[in-house]
């Protein structure tokens, strides 16, 4: 329903309208009146009238001098004029002010209620405007932070400046390439090892994006990325042509209003804030997101710290990791499966060696390898879809165990390596792909390679080799891979027992059931059962 407000000095007048709209079936108001000009502007501030009927030529303030007024203060309103003077200048004025229509006296009818239906119309149509406006905000209000987590993971973690890139500048109009990436990073306390992590400080996190989010956007114009463990990382544009000094007492000045915000929040939390340089393009962004972590590093207590205030000899340590780290992602492109997963193992020690068991620590210093190898399956086309590296990372953000971290980095890493080596041989052969078909729906029961070549009705020699070269496994390893998967969604999602999914998957002895998926997983099947309830 909308509200009428009735204007005229002639109360029949006023009397004519009122049992004109009430008549009228498909009209319906909530009707206020007011017979001067004056007491319409003021009627029209407490009302908030829809639509106002009224009169030019009225004592005191006229009806136009009364519409110019209260379009001040209450622009939604829209007006139809009646009027026993037919002069072309105070139509054309009327016109101008944006009156919908002009009704000459004795007022008729039909005009009348065509004009207010006309105006009925217009309101109808600026509501369902304005709610499509609405829908849109809310929706761009909860999307908004997952197309800016996107965009983040383009520009720092995947080094991705294709279309997807450019799609993502044009929904969040960004028109610049120039900026610089800042990362702050929660704990309580440094030592010697880096950030000391409380139990709950990641989850406490995940629980204040919300607010943590609103005071970096509050005091920059930055592009904000989700919570990793316990850092946010936020790409802050900033003006080419202006000099390295300012640029960097600028971002200096942004990063402490950041801090100052942040401590507000939460007092509890140590806030580390460190500042890359600026560069002109988003391709350098990476470098930025590195430089921004050495400065973290370089960090003893809470604050904010610039690339450019540290000593050029902190980068060295940093520089040996991403060297050994370049190893491994170079074994990885060309599906050298094995040798990947030896170079790994020999940076997951160092890491568990430098970190004492400190697992938030570990996490994030395997973080940008996790990237990396995301990195891979989008540059070979093996997987684009930044909404999967979205989930990949929140699985193993999640993961709170050290042996189960080492088992999901080696999984990953041997998948995509895997990945690497089929996509150069293209695709499997037909043997190989009624082989895998074959393990998939039937991985349960008791097969053997001699069963599976007979099936096949080729040698279980010729079949072994063909399998390895094409999968990357050995049939036995393949098979014992298909079982453990499918006994971790059990025991994940089920109240069965071990007994039952030792047998579900294909095993007679429970014990040896166990000792193989520790030795593939990391840890027992009840410590697995365990971990997957608390994660729940």
């Amino acid at each position: 329903m909308y509200k009428l407000l009735i204007v005229d000095d002639e109360q029949i007048v006023i009397d004519s309208v009122k049992f004109i709209v009430e008549r009228q079936g498909n009209l319906h108001f909530e009707m206020e009146t007011a017979h001067t000009g004056r007491e319409a502007i003021e009627k029209a501030e407490t009302f908030r009238p829809d639509i106002v009927v009224i009169d030019i030529k009225m004592p005191g303030i006229s009806g136009l001098e009364a519409i110019s007024e209260i379009k001040k203060f209450h622009s939604g309103a829209l007006f139809i004029i009646i009027t026993a003077f037919a002069n072309f200048d105070f139509a054309k004025e009327a016109l101008q002010m944006g009156v919908i229509e002009y009704i000459n006296k004795p007022i008729s009818r039909s005009k009348l209620v065509a004009a207010l239906e006309n105006a009925v119309k217009i309101k109808d149509e600026e509501r369902k405007k304005l709610k499509v406006q609405l829908d849109f905000k809310e929706k761009m209000a909860f999307i908004l932070p997952a197309l800016e987590n996107s965009f983040i993971y383009s520009i720092v973690l995947s080094d991705d400046h294709t279309t997807e890139l450019k799609s993502l500048k044009k929904i969040l109009d960004i028109n610049f390439d120039c900026g610089y990436i800042m990362t702050i990073e929660y704990g309580q306390g440094k030592n010697k090892n880096g950030l000391v992590y409380k139990i709950g400080v990641s989850i406490k996190s995940q629980k204040l994006y919300s607010a943590l989010r609103d005071a970096i956007k509050e005091n920059c114009k930055g592009i904000v990325g989700p919570v990793m463990i316990n850092r946010i990382t936020t790409f802050v544009p900033c003006n080419a042509e202006t000099d390295e000094y300012t640029q960097r007492i600028e971002a200096l000045k942004i990063g402490t209003k950041i801090y100052n915000k942040l401590k507000s929040i939460d007092s509890g939390i140590d806030y580390y804030i460190g500042i890359g340089k600026c560069y002109p393009s988003l391709r350098d962004a990476n470098k930025s997101y590195e430089e921004s972590l050495i400065a973290i590093d370089y960090m003893d207590e809470g604050g904010v710290v610039h690339i450019n205030d540290i000593p050029m000899e902190r980068d060295i340590q940093r520089s040996y990791k991403q060297d050994i780290e370049q190893n491994l992602v170079k074994k990885i492109i060309l599906g050298e499966t094995e040798e990947s997963v030896a170079a790994f193992e020999h940076i997951f020690c160092r890491l568990i060696e430098q970190d004492r068991g400190n697992i938030d620590k570990l996490k994030l210093n395997l973080l940008e390898l996790v990237a990396a190898i995301w990195r891979i399956s989008k540059d070979y086309n093996l997987n684009s879809d930044n909404a999967v590296f979205a989930d990949c990372l929140s699985e193993y953000m999640s993961i709170n165990n050290i042996n189960l971290i080492r088992t999901w980095m080696i999984d990953n890493i041997r998948r995509t390596s895997d990945e690497m080596a089929r996509a150069k041989k293209n695709n499997f052969s037909c043997i190989v792909k009624r082989a895998i078909e074959y393990l998939t729906q039937n991985y349960n029961k008791a097969i053997t390679l001699e069963y599976m070549s007979r099936e096949l009705n080729i040698s279980p020699t010729y079949f072994s080799k063909i399998f390895k070269e094409e999968t990357g496994y050995t049939f036995i390893d393949y098979l014992t891979k298909l079982r453990i998967e499918q006994a971790k969604k059990l025991i994940a999602n089920s109240n069965y027992g071990n007994k039952e999914i030792c047998d579900f998957v294909g095993y007679s002895d429970p014990n040896y059931f166990s000792r193989v998926f520790k030795k593939i997983v990391g840890v027992t099947p009840t410590e697995y059962r365990s971990y997957s309830m608390n994660n729940k």
